[in-house]
């Protein structure tokens, strides 16, 4: 499986022979061997590669995903064969139970919520103990509003001022962040023969990929502390900033007990996933508990 993210945003030529990605650019030619890839960003203009490439892409699973100038997905490639139980799981994604999917969705939003508790504590911010008294209130009644108050008073005690919503230095870095999981997020659940437009609560008819906005939740945390650490003036981000905020995937988190980087934990996630969802199984969905910043496996770009 591939380990790089690989990022473009500068007029390019992209090709692929003889199993290696070859980008052309004024400053010269790279070469990156196609099984070392996990992703591609891309943004910007005058970026170029044929349609027989992104088939190689997809069929050697590398997700390639475009932002906008705000640093939100605009669309990602994926395969569109990926497993070979793919029919009989997308059958048992939708006749899945609500009360079963209403379990699983309680589960990433406590996850979700005590990671933020833990992200503050952390970043050595106030908020910490008050983040976490919501969790022990969330049930299927209040699920959503739990949710809704704990990000609001989060984000609060993130920043003070902050307003998600806004065009800011911060939101760039953020919408970054998220972009590099949500990708890998989406990438594994092709893999693993998901269909990603089927969510757990997320059902949005104008959004492929329900599923993988539903479990990026708990993961969200994990960009803010490493956004925290990086946080400037400028809108329009650096090489060097987005490169930070890829090494994410590779931060260190614990799941089911063992210290793994989080494309390790979102290969884990979705195979619990997988499991419960086509197998039936009994298990917890195998979610990640934060870590201050530590990279278990380097990132090359």
């Amino acid at each position: 499986m591939g380990f790089r993210t690989l990022e473009i945003s500068h007029a390019a030529e992209i090709h692929i022979k003889e199993g290696q990605l070859e980008i052309t650019t004024d400053d010269g030619i790279a070469v990156v061997p196609i099984e070392d890839l996990n992703q591609i960003m891309v943004h910007g203009a005058n970026i170029r590669l044929s349609t027989m490439d992104l088939s190689i892409l997809s069929q050697n699973k590398v997700a390639l995903m475009t932002l906008d100038d705000r640093y939100l997905p605009t669309a990602i490639v994926l395969p569109f064969e990926g497993h070979a139980r793919q029919s009989k799981l997308m059958h048992a994604q939708i006749n899945t139970t609500h009360e079963k999917y209403m379990e699983l969705w309680i589960d990433i939003i406590k996850q979700k919520i005590s990671n933020q508790s833990r992200a503050l504590s952390i970043m050595g911010l106030d908020g910490a103990e008050r983040i976490a008294e919501h969790v022990a209130t969330v049930d299927e009644e209040n699920v959503d509003y739990c949710e809704s108050l704990a990000a609001k008073e989060y984000f609060a005690y993130y920043h003070e001022g902050f307003n998600r919503r806004s065009e800011n230095p911060i939101n760039s870095r953020l919408n970054y962040g998220y972009a590099v999981v949500r990708s890998a997020i989406a990438r594994k659940l092709v893999a693993t023969g998901f269909h990603p437009t089927f969510g757990i609560h997320h059902d949005n008819q104008l959004n492929a990929f329900n599923l993988a906005d539903d479990l990026i939740e708990p993961y969200r945390a994990i960009v803010d502390l490493v956004v925290h650490n990086n946080i400037a003036s400028n809108i329009q981000l650096t090489k060097s900033e987005r490169r930070e905020l890829a090494y994410v995937l590779h931060n260190a988190c614990i799941v089911d007990g063992v210290k793994v980087n989080i494309m390790s934990a979102i290969d884990i996630m979705v195979e619990s996933l997988k499991r419960i969802i086509l197998d039936a199984s009994t298990e917890k969905l195998k979610l990640p508990m934060i870590l201050p910043i530590e990279s278990m496996e380097g990132i090359t770009e």
